[in-house]
């Protein structure tokens, strides 16, 4: 692909939300996330690079703040479609989800009721691209948020596709096909995380597993399970993240279990959090992003 430089060309668009929406939780969830040269956090604005047609783009996402819209300013060459740059913001940024449903439901439970009847506007934040999201779940598995954002950084300077655009936005992350045979040494991974990564995106590349499928959760965990070094907690971080599944709760990860505990006064264990989860159902991931969210998370962009 021949990828051409960005000149200073900017459009404005106006993307309309459903209420009641939180553009600042969505942003303090990808700030320490974003990988480094393809996405960032600066200040209260999300930067994004992206090819059309070979033509480079940086896109940056704020609030409006007119209760109403967010603001995206898209910086490129032409005047090249940006529905499927649209499609992607709406997903990553929840835009068309209405949380009110699950509100309803979940602050019927004396547990965790009054935290989301507080926080009504926590959503999920779901993807932009669907593979280089699941790879960061897959790197993020027992490591620190900071380390996996590194990591995902150095997978995408070596192996990603560098994009001339004069800013700090330079790469685009690899495709499936690029890191089923990538060499992984020096990225920071163990080899059973190399491993992983390699299988999973043989199996995307060929086929065997469609990261735009409409499985119900059941099968889409079994199959994702099926895989070298995929448990369930991968396999249900990808399914809210990835899938947008509404019922998918991680129920071993330690930041939901360390805010069940705190709410309850007591311990309780994976198993013990999985049972407690069902009176949840059909909304255990909003729950589980509730239990996520920082208490001081605010609502609106400062």
């Amino acid at each position: 692909m021949n990828i051409r430089p960005t000149p200073k060309t900017d459009r404005e668009i106006l993307v309309e939300y459903v209420q009641p929406y939180s553009f600042q939780q969505l942003l303090d969830h990808l700030r320490p996330r974003t990988t480094p040269g393809v996405e960032l956090v600066e200040g209260n604005t999300y930067c994004r690079i992206t090819v059309q047609a070979g033509n480079p783009r940086v896109l940056q996402i704020q609030d409006a703040h007119d209760g109403r819209h967010l603001k995206v300013t898209v910086t490129s060459q032409s005047n090249d479609n940006l529905i499927g740059d649209l499609e992607r913001l709406r997903c990553l940024f929840a835009v068309d989800e209405d949380p009110s449903f699950a509100v309803a439901h979940l602050s019927r439970d004396p547990l965790i009721g009054p935290l989301v009847a507080e926080r009504p506007w926590v959503r999920v934040p779901r993807c932009w691209d669907p593979f280089e999201t699941s790879i960061r779940i897959i790197i993020g598995q027992q490591i620190s948020v900071a380390a996996a954002t590194t990591i995902s950084g150095r997978i995408a300077d070596q192996l990603g596709k560098h994009v001339p655009t004069g800013s700090g936005l330079n790469r685009i992350f690899p495709s499936p096909e690029v890191l089923a045979d990538a060499d992984l040494t020096d990225m920071g991974l163990t080899e059973r995380r190399k491993t992983t990564i390699r299988y999973f995106s043989r199996a995307v590349a060929d086929g065997v597993i469609d990261l735009r499928s409409s499985l119900d959760l059941g099968d889409m965990e079994e199959q994702w399970c099926a895989l070298p070094g995929i448990g369930p907690w991968t396999a249900r971080v990808a399914a809210m993240r990835v899938f947008g599944h509404d019922d998918a709760m991680p129920s071993s990860d330690l930041g939901v279990l360390r805010s069940v505990n705190r709410l309850a006064k007591h311990e309780l264990d994976a198993k013990q959090l999985e049972n407690q989860s069902r009176i949840w159902k059909p909304f255990r991931s909003w729950a589980a992003q509730h239990l996520w969210q920082p208490p001081e998370v605010s609502r609106m962009s400062r």
